[in-house]
């Protein structure tokens, strides 16, 4: 299903998991949403841009293990959400573990 950005960001809090855009502030608890900016294509029709698709990273940010996207994955599955594969990259912060899951999700504007 083609969503808007602000459909997007509904669905995303529908999940129950607190979601900021670019940046996160420093005293917030796991698991968090980050979402950010990546690309836009257009759909353009005799040198017409009919509409605009921007690209986002999704990042679910957590201490614990991939069961912490499952509430963002069931609703956008619940909406028909298209979004890649979730993908985990682990790093260290102050000596935890601590995971992104992060999925992309094209919006469609226009």
């Amino acid at each position: 299903m083609q969503i808007s950005f602000q459909q997007l960001r509904s669905i995303m809090k529908e999940s129950g998991i607190i979601a900021y855009r670019d940046s996160e502030p420093s005293d917030v608890d796991y698991p968090y949403i980050v979402y950010e900016f990546v690309n836009e294509t257009h759909k353009r029709s005799s040198s017409q841009v009919i509409k605009s698709m921007p690209l986002y990273q999704i990042a679910v940010i957590t201490n614990g293990t991939e069961t912490a996207y499952e509430p963002l994955k069931d609703v956008f599955n619940k909406y028909g959400v298209s979004y890649s594969q979730f993908e985990g990259f682990p790093y260290d912060e102050n000596d935890a573990t601590i995971t992104q899951f992060i999925t992309n999700v094209r919006c469609v504007n226009g």
